[in-house]
């Protein structure tokens, strides 16, 4: 279906506004809806979120025909599933620790250049 919007010069502008945007919006807009709503089914709001995390070509279809970012999307519904089931999602997903960096260790006129500019820095701190 991307293929034929995509094709047709009256669609080329990304800012435009038509019904068929319009309409791709009120499909993800349902599909969120349902899927986090407390009076929608459960069967209901279980498909929902699974079309939502499925990634699927209909999905980045929909989410590119109606000017959205499947991938931002995609993430957004992802944290706040896992939200909803307890999960922290503010952690990061890093496998090694941050290193941290040693203070190199002045040698030769840098150190008697900073030994200076502390002693002049501490006779001013003392006026």
């Amino acid at each position: 279906m991307s293929r034929f919007i995509k094709s047709s010069s009256a669609y080329t502008s990304d800012s435009m506004e038509g019904p068929e945007r319009r309409l791709f919006i009120a499909v993800l807009s349902q599909a969120v809806h349902d899927a986090f709503s407390s009076h929608v089914p459960r069967l209901e709001k279980q498909k929902a979120q699974t079309w939502l995390m499925s990634n699927s070509k209909d999905f980045k279809d929909i989410c590119e025909n109606a000017g959205r970012n499947s991938g931002y999307v995609l993430e957004k519904i992802r944290r706040k599933i896992l939200k909803e089931n307890g999960w922290n999602v503010n952690l990061s997903l890093r496998t090694q620790p941050r290193r941290i960096r040693k203070q190199k260790h002045l040698t030769g006129n840098a150190y008697y250049a900073a030994k200076r500019a502390n002693a002049y820095k501490e006779e001013n701190d003392r006026r």
